[in-house]
């Protein structure tokens, strides 16, 4: 009776804690952010670094072309964007870029100081674009 209680007690100990400055593994159990479209300075950012050979995962799609960056968002106890991890993508840059975009549309968001805080959320940047894939 002892030992299954001590192995439990032991096991417990070794397993360190998750870092609330690190994203679950899993987003998919977080709550969602629905940020607004990407704007056109944004977009075409995003697609000079498709054209440049820097980011090969935009999609072609109906004579557009699409990229959708995931980001985990850690939001503060005061409302604020307190962390942005974006999921990699292959696409340093671009992934880089679509923190920042994240963060200032969160900052600018209606709803931001309802949302709960000192947790994780997920969100994407949906970036489209006339054209087809390269080729």
């Amino acid at each position: 009776m002892i030992a299954p209680l001590l192995i439990a007690a032991a096991l417990q100990a070794a397993t360190p804690p998750v870092s609330p400055n690190e994203p679950p593994h899993d987003w998919s159990t977080l709550a969602s952010i629905t940020l607004p479209p990407a704007g056109p300075d944004m977009v075409r950012f995003v697609r000079d670094e498709v054209a440049a050979g820097r980011c090969t995962r935009a999609r072609a799609t109906d004579e557009q072309m699409v990229l959708v960056v995931p980001m985990a968002v850690r939001i503060s106890a005061d409302a604020g964007a307190e962390t942005i991890v974006p999921l990699a993508i292959g696409c340093p840059t671009v992934e880089q870029y679509s923190a920042g975009v994240a963060q200032r549309m969160l900052r600018h968001l209606a709803h931001r100081t309802m949302m709960e805080g000192d947790r994780w959320y997920r969100t994407v940047i949906t970036y489209t674009w006339p054209g087809t894939a390269p080729g």
